[in-house]
């Protein structure tokens, strides 16, 4: 027997194990969390900032939709939110700001961010409420209106990318 002891897996295998419980941990804990949402996205009458409606069920029809619960006064959307915008110049990204003021307030919020993703203003969280939104931010992914993933907390935009692209391909 040599002086050394036994490691319990060798290096690549305990990287992978580790790996696969990065991946897999955040999953189940947004499955939790998100216990309550609809498979269905609410069927609601959205009207956006500029006044134009937003149906999101045609809106979801050819291609997956990310919508985004936000708030200005949420210190982890302003860490999101560039990448959410980011993603907008390829993606259909449809946002809501929750209770965050009137119109004007969240329009100036916007500006003063660079932030031009398309929002609806939620003040009383009458829209946020039908989707079981219990924090911002939250994230899901919608596709011929059905809710393919939803996650909240802190998200980088590859792994938004990642979300809307295995809801293309997953398509049922």
């Amino acid at each position: 027997m040599s002086g050394s002891p036994r490691r319990w897996l060798p290096g690549w295998q305990s990287a992978l194990l580790w790996l696969l419980a990065l991946i897999t941990v955040p999953l189940l804990i947004d499955q939790w969390r998100h216990r309550d949402a609809p498979d269905q996205a609410p069927v609601q009458l959205l009207q956006d900032l500029q006044g134009r409606a937003l149906d999101l069920h045609a809106l979801s029809a050819e291609e997956p939709v990310l919508v985004y619960f936000w708030a200005t006064w949420c210190p982890v959307c302003r860490l999101v939110s560039p990448a959410v915008n980011d993603l907008a110049g390829e993606h259909p990204v449809v946002s809501v700001a929750l209770r965050s003021g009137g119109p004007e307030e969240v329009t100036a919020y916007l500006a003063e961010h660079a932030l031009d993703f398309r929002t609806v203003n939620d003040p009383g969280g009458h829209v946020s409420a039908p989707w079981g939104v219990r924090a911002t931010p939250t994230l899901a992914v919608v596709h011929r209106g059905e809710i393919r993933s939803m996650t909240s907390g802190i998200t980088t935009g590859p792994g938004m990318s990642l979300r809307l692209r295995l809801a293309e391909m997953l398509q049922k």
